[in-house]
Formats: structure tokens, sequence, C-alpha cells
């Protein structure tokens, strides 16, 4: 599961930790990562916090800011790592926004990585702007975004004209984070690995 931003602070880490904290309640194991960006471990702690029981940031393998030229490397590496001890997800931060300086655009212009993931979650400030992110992901990088969340959801207003005019799920990860995690669940077909689910 990737989050990507239409810029810098525009919730990325909020829902991932949403995320993680509903799936990790529901009783699946994540593992996390912070594929891009500046070295700065408290995203990642965060994660951690949230119920990630593992977690990794492109600084553990000796990068300090990512770049187009590292992050598809460093990406391939830190999924292949995260996917060790077989959890049931794993979730990612893309640090920056799709259009920047630190490699975004060129990891989900990867093949091989855009096979990888299962879900897309965009964050994004303003209506505007998750308009011109659902445009990018669709059009540039043939992903199909499963939700768009950040402060362009901070409203009803906001809510309703992304799914109106996008046709996305809009959900505001600080005042509905249990909401968006389940909706991650459900659209990845986890419902059968939830432990009630076991028991039914």
């Amino acid at each position: 599961v990737a989050l990507a931003g239409t810029c810098m602070e525009a919730g990325k880490t909020a829902a991932a930790c949403a995320i993680v904290a509903r799936m990790r309640h529901r009783g699946l194991a994540v593992h996390a990562f912070k594929a891009t960006g500046v070295s700065l471990r408290r995203d990642i702690l965060a994660m951690e916090d949230s119920g990630a029981r593992r977690s990794m940031i492109f600084t553990d393998l000796g990068i300090v800011t990512t770049t187009a030229a590292s992050g598809p490397a460093l990406t391939r590496t830190m999924l292949t790592e995260m996917t060790q001890g077989r959890p049931d997800v794993v979730v990612f931060e893309l640090g920056d926004g799709i259009l920047g300086a630190y490699g975004v655009e060129a990891i989900l212009a990867e093949p091989d990585i855009r096979q990888a993931l299962s879900a897309v979650i965009l964050s994004a400030n303003d209506p505007v702007a998750a308009w011109g992110g659902v445009k990018l992901l669709r059009e540039r990088f043939d992903i199909e975004p499963c939700a768009v969340t950040g402060p362009a959801t901070d409203n009803a207003v906001g809510v309703n004209i992304i799914q109106q005019q996008m046709g996305v799920r809009a959900v505001n990860a600080m005042a509905a984070g249990a909401e968006l995690g389940d909706h991650i669940i459900q659209s990845l077909g986890l419902e059968s690995r939830l432990p009630q689910a076991a028991s039914e």
C-alpha cells in the first residue's frame, strides 16, 4: 500500500499511521517504510507507534536524501526487505510530492514497482490538487487511486467534489481513520485474513 502526495505536508504520514493503526487493531501484521524524502525518522517512528511490526527508512541503506536516480533501487530493496517475515500488508510513504525532487515520479514510472502495488492512496491539500494528482496517477502512471485523503477531505464539500468529479473514494484520515483503514482492507480483499474471520 503506497501513499503518494501532491506535495510535502499533504497528510501522507497521518494517513499511513491511520491505516497501520486500523489494520493492526483488526489483527493484521503490518510492516512500514518511507521510500523517499529527507532523513527524518519521526515518520517511521510514528508508524511504529501506530502498530507497525517492522519499519525501515532509506537512511538505513546509507542514503541521506533520495533523488530520481536512487529512488527506484531503494524502493525495490525496501520492498524486498519489508516483505520478509510474511506480513499481511506493507505500507509505505513516498515523501515529497508526485512531482518533486526526491524521486517519487521515477519510482512510479517503473513497471515492476507499479505491479507490486495493491493500492495507492493520494494525499492532497485541496480539491484542485486532488484533481491534478488523480489525473497524473491515471494518465502518466496508469494507476487508479484507491482513495484520496489529506486536507482536501477536511470538509464535506471537498469530499463530495472528489467523489463526484473524480470518482474516487475520499476519506479524511484524521477524522475517520478507521473508515479509511477499513476501506483499504476491503479494497485489498484482506477480510479473510482477519482473526475473527478465521474463527467464524
